[in-house]
């Protein structure tokens, strides 16, 4: 290394590990300076002169000459990894706090300063030894053993970092697989749906599964079938000035209206799919009572989609504002409401309230739904079997 070196640190928590900032990078040693290894990890080769680090969250920062600083979050991985590690590990994972985000306006004018905050959630570190067609996942446990959250690893080999965002499942996606009426134009993709978007409402807020309640939380690594667990505690916003107790219930309502939105979601994907092989199977219907009851069937599933969203959506922001939000939209709307900027509060009366009018507007849906499935479909299915034709499928598919 053609350099000198600008500032050495001693690690506070573990004796021996070094911090060296050179005049092109900065390096580590794990042997009190007997041997160096350099640290890159997006770190340009900048003078690097000074090096801190902020021990409540061990995150490592430094000082560079003319290119800013540089955080690396989390470097308990680096004290914990021996020099001859050779075979998978799961590191000890830091607390996690459940931070409430500040909403605001953006003002900022134009700045040539750049940056990016560290994920939301724990970072969860794990070393794999081979690499390449190794199958890796982590499963999120609460305090009872209930897997609340599955996340697929990377399968690089040496270490790797996921970070889990401290929520639960998200809901399903819906796929809309049919043109809205009288609007021909609309495409759908190479796969044969489209989203379900409505623009300029922040719905998709709801849609991302609720924050945990704090508490302790263990992860589960799953590496070929080989099993690694780490336990950590996730911790209250320190400035909120809810309680637990609120937050449980904010969870609790939370979970419920997921629940409810992915029924509405089951419905719908099931239903585009009916809608999109009554059309695809309409031309070859020759007997005039086969077509007419096809129809009548169109209609029937046009009406309860028509509950469940607006089947008007075309993907363009006058989507909000041609037409009201149906059953999807305002469970959504109350979710996002409680998820973005509920904060730790309980819910309110109201919310409750109006959670309780749509999940039982939901389940008239799903009466009419499971009529039409049990009844209708398979009585037209009957009328078609001896032109081997069959509609309805016994599965939705569910997407995360």
């Amino acid at each position: 290394v053609h350099s000198f070196a600008h500032v050495v640190l001693e690690d506070p928590k573990q004796e021996g590990m070094l911090y060296l900032g050179l005049d092109n990078g900065l390096y580590i040693s794990r042997d009190d300076g007997q041997t160096w290894f350099q640290l890159k990890n997006n770190l340009p080769p900048a003078p690097i002169y000074w090096v801190a680090i902020q021990e409540h969250f061990d995150d490592l920062v430094v000082g560079t000459y003319g290119r800013g600083y540089y955080i690396l979050d989390d470097i308990g991985p680096l004290r914990q990894m021996p020099a001859d590690l050779n075979a998978e590990k799961l590191f000890s994972i830091r607390d996690a706090y459940r931070f409430n985000s500040r909403e605001s306006i953006k003002t900022d004018g134009p700045s040539y300063n750049s940056g990016r905050n560290p994920n939301y959630g724990v970072p969860i570190n794990y070393f794999i030894a081979e690499g390449d067609s190794i199958n890796v996942t982590i499963a999120i446990e609460n305090a009872e053993g209930e897997i609340i959250r599955t996340l697929e690893g990377s399968d690089n080999k040496g270490v790797n970092r996921i970070w889990w965002d401290l929520r639960y499942e998200p809901t399903y996606k819906p796929k809309l697989r049919t043109v809205p009426p009288g609007r021909p134009w609309v495409q759908l993709n190479g796969e044969g749906w489209r989203p379900l978007v409505t623009w300029d409402l922040d719905l998709w807020r709801g849609q991302f599964g609720p924050r945990v309640v704090p508490g302790q939380y263990t992860a589960v690594l799953n590496v070929n079938d080989k099993e690694f667990r780490s336990s950590f505690s996730v911790l209250k916003d320190p400035n909120s000035q809810g309680t637990v107790a609120d937050i449980e219930k904010q969870v609790e309502l939370s979970l419920e209206l997921r629940d409810a939105m992915n029924v509405a979601v089951n419905m719908i994907n099931k239903i585009e799919m009916i809608r999109s092989e009554l059309v695809s199977i309409k031309p070859s219907l020759h007997k005039r009572t086969d077509l007419k009851e096809a129809e009548r069937l169109e209609k029937l599933a046009l009406n309860i989609s028509a509950q469940l969203y607006d089947v008007h959506l075309t993907g363009a922001r006058e989507d909000a504002f041609r037409s009201p939000m149906k059953l999807y939209g305002r469970l959504s709307a109350v979710a996002s409401d409680l998820n973005a900027s509920g904060i730790d509060f309980a819910p309110t009366d109201q919310q409750g309230e109006v959670y309780e009018v749509l999940n039982q507007r939901l389940q008239q849906a799903k009466d009419e739904f499971d009529q039409m499935i049990e009844e209708d479909i398979v009585r037209f299915n009957e009328k078609l079997n001896k032109m081997d034709v069959q509609i309805g499928l016994e599965k939705t598919e569910k997407t995360n």
